[in-house]
């Protein structure tokens, strides 16, 4: 089972197995969750007692001896509003505080979460029909690997958004439209610029090799002249 999205929200990896495990084992005491998971005890017990603050985990005694049993996973959603809750109502304080005397700059980014969070700050400012260029991957196992664990992921963001989307891709990585396709896109059988993303006045650099790693450029001069050779290739591309 793939547990980003639960990491993503704040879940520890110790937390996430014994939550699971309870998921599994429905109704329990802690050796049974220590035995199944193969974790340490005073790890088990410091994820549970972090989990039931959270809201995730309950327990009832029995004699004295508690059994904890797992939160119906809709809680998850739950957690997630409050938490989405509680961030809106401090983010009037953080805009007040932050330094907007100088946008242009490079900043570096490192694994797949931290591409998520590029990608987010590429996109925050968007407005409906603004347009995404996307210089895709010509590799085609990078291609792959981008695309399971990034792109697939954030996009709903665009269809939130309702973002344009176009994409530049290599012949190599050609393959049959699916139904829920957002992009529009073009091929070339040429040798592709890096994963380039082009947005407003950013742009962003990825690589997908060995641990994934990118850069994003607050320029309007450099995305401006992203952007216009995008346009360009984008006429010679073959839909």
């Amino acid at each position: 089972m793939n547990t980003e999205a639960l990491e993503g929200i704040g879940l520890s990896q110790t937390e996430i197995k014994v939550f699971l495990t309870l998921l599994e084992l429905g109704e329990t005491k802690a050796n049974n969750i220590i035995k199944k998971s193969s974790l340490q005890s005073s790890s088990v017990y410091n994820a549970v007692n972090s989990l039931i603050s959270k809201g995730f985990i309950s327990y009832i005694k029995k004699s004295q001896i508690k059994y904890y049993r797992a939160a119906d996973p809709e809680a998850i959603l739950d957690y997630i509003e409050l938490k989405k809750g509680e961030y809106l109502k401090l983010l009037p304080q953080l805009k007040e505080k932050q330094n907007k005397t100088n946008n242009e700059g490079v900043e570096f980014y490192k694994s797949f979460k931290g591409i998520k969070t590029l990608i987010s700050q590429l996109l925050k400012d968007s407005k409906k029909g603004d347009i995404y260029r996307s210089f895709s991957v010509d590799d085609f196992g990078q291609f792959q690997t981008s695309g399971n664990k990034v792109f697939k992921l954030i996009k709903q963001l665009f269809i939130e958004k309702k973002i344009i989307t176009k994409g530049i891709f290599h012949e190599n990585t050609r393959r049959k439209p699916t139904k829920d396709s957002i992009m529009e896109k073009r091929y070339l059988n040429i040798p592709l610029l890096p994963n380039t993303l082009i947005f407003q006045d950013r742009v962003a650099i990825i690589s997908w090799k060995d641990e994934p790693s990118g850069i994003l450029i607050h320029s309007k001069d450099i995305a401006d002249n992203y952007a216009e050779f995008f346009d360009h290739m984008w006429k010679i591309a073959k839909k």
